[in-house]
């Protein structure tokens, strides 16, 4: 069995693929359409214990494979009914420009080939949304957990000079670095991961609207300092995953400049928020920040993976990453992505979003944004509207956080209720939404960054999970 195929079988074994893709895409915009099928016990039991064959397959058997046991079963996020996490539909021509970058098949590490200059066309563009200044640094990555841990480790470089040599002996002092108490778990790993450790980070108490509460952030740092302590960084949420709430960044941006921090923001879901009609107002500050990570493949409508870290210093950022061996110096060459970042080898993620961004441009991006923003005040809207749901957070993006509340069910009981209900919302699968935790009760949280979602979506929703809270209340009978 060889692995070359003739064109003509290529050709055909792509439109099939195609035509899989496309009846599937067409399939989620049926009313009756689930939202995600779980997985069977067969299919599961079939993949998870295949044993490795001793002799090659054929790619038309294997193909129908993945058409039988793998694509009938996806997470769901293609679905206009698929509210859960921070997972958007990928756009169709995204879709084929991950088929186009895989046949290229180059490592973007850098050198003198088209797909450079399409990344540094893309951060170029990313750059200008963010507002940062074009001479600052930036790379995509795979998403916001490296993209925070790239900002954090150019501050890490700015702040302790000598710790590319030294490590963390080259700094004296116990450092601090603070995040609200909705930050993102993957800032106490970059944390961890850069050598702080855990206990160098403060979650700083939040406000009535879950942002980062500036009083109680001051008064740690003068506790802080006063402990012999020294603070370095303030890494600000510009949406966070629970509510997408975002911090004040430019009092934050203020307070930075004054105890000279650095101000870093994860912005991975809701940093493109800024684009949108209801809040670029409560974006003021975010060009005054060092580093920023954003995700387009959560809110920019490409596939995962993909991420981005800006800097806005770039030759810090080189500074702290550069280790470019002779054998790949090209003097032809824009400065290479693997001087910026922690890989070597790096697949050509840009040519998904460098498509994309042009086909919708900054103002269908706008309208889009915007849209799925004023979803989510429909949705509290109805949820107002009802007696048997309790809306819980209305934040300025596009995440609201409610609870099932049918009357006469006492209060101790909800969090249960709330729980087994989610449970088998998501085990029938005709919508598929997810939960956490706010103010220690259990809530329900639907996200929208979905092209697809419509307002009859909505309705359907809450109908879902009316219908099975009852099932649910009266087999507890």
């Amino acid at each position: 069995m060889t692995l070359e195929l003739s064109p003509e079988e290529f050709r055909k074994l792509g439109y099939r693929a195609i035509d899989a893709l496309a009846e599937q895409l067409a399939a989620f915009s049926q009313p009756e359409s689930p939202a995600r099928r779980p997985v069977p016990d067969d299919v599961r039991q079939r993949i998870f214990n295949q044993v490795l064959p001793e002799e090659g397959q054929s790619p038309e058997a294997l193909l129908e494979r993945v058409f039988t046991d793998v694509l009938p079963y996806p997470m769901g996020n293609n679905s206009p009914r698929f509210f859960a996490w921070v997972n958007s539909p990928a756009a169709p021509l995204s879709i084929l420009a991950e088929l186009l970058a895989a046949g290229v098949n180059p490592s973007v590490a850098g050198g003198d080939h088209a797909a450079t200059y399409v990344e540094h066309a893309v951060l170029n563009w990313l750059k200008t949304i963010m507002r940062f200044p074009a001479s600052g640094g930036g790379i995509l990555t795979s998403g916001g957990s490296v993209a925070n841990l790239i900002g954090l480790a150019v501050m890490r470089h700015v702040k302790i000079t000598e710790v590319r040599r030294l490590g963390m002996a080259a700094e004296s002092q116990e450092v601090v670095i603070y995040t609200s108490a909705q930050g993102h778990s993957c800032i106490q790993k970059a944390v961890e991961l850069l050598g702080f450790g855990s206990e160098s980070l403060r979650h700083i108490p939040v406000d009535a609207d879950f942002r980062m509460d500036m009083n109680a952030l001051r008064e740690q740092i003068k506790l802080d300092r006063a402990q012999n302590k020294r603070p370095i960084c303030v890494v600000a949420s510009a949406g966070t995953v629970n509510t997408g709430a975002i911090d004040p960044l430019d009092e934050i941006a203020a307070l930075c400049r004054e105890e000279n921090l650095w101000f870093h923001i994860d912005g991975a879901y809701g940093a493109v928020g800024i684009l949108s009609d209801q809040a670029n107002m409560l974006y003021s500050g975010i060009e005054q920040a060092d580093s920023l990570a954003l995700d387009p493949h959560k809110w920019l409508y490409v596939p995962v993976e993909c991420g981005c870290a800006l800097v806005r210093d770039a030759q810090a950022m080189r500074d702290a990453f550069s280790l470019l061996p002779p054998y790949l110096r090209d003097d032809r060459a824009l400065p290479w992505f693997a001087e910026f970042g922690i890989q070597q080898t790096r697949g050509f993620k840009a040519l998904k979003l460098w498509l994309v961004m042009q086909q919708i441009g900054v103002d269908g991006y706008r309208k889009s944004i915007s849209r799925d923003i004023e979803l989510a005040r429909a949705l509290r809207e109805r949820i107002r509207n009802r007696a048997d749901f309790m809306l819980v957070s209305d934040g300025p993006l596009s995440i609201t956080c409610f609870r099932y509340t049918p009357p006469h069910v006492p209060e101790e009981k909800l969090d249960d209720l709330n729980r087994q209900l989610l449970a088998l919302v998501q085990q029938e699968g005709h919508v598929f939404i997810t939960g956490t935790i706010l103010n220690e009760r259990q809530v329900i949280r639907a996200c929208i960054v979905n092209f697809r979602t419509q307002e009859s979506d909505l309705d359907f929703l809450l109908e879902v999970l009316a219908e099975a809270g009852q099932r649910l209340l009266s087999e507890n009978v």
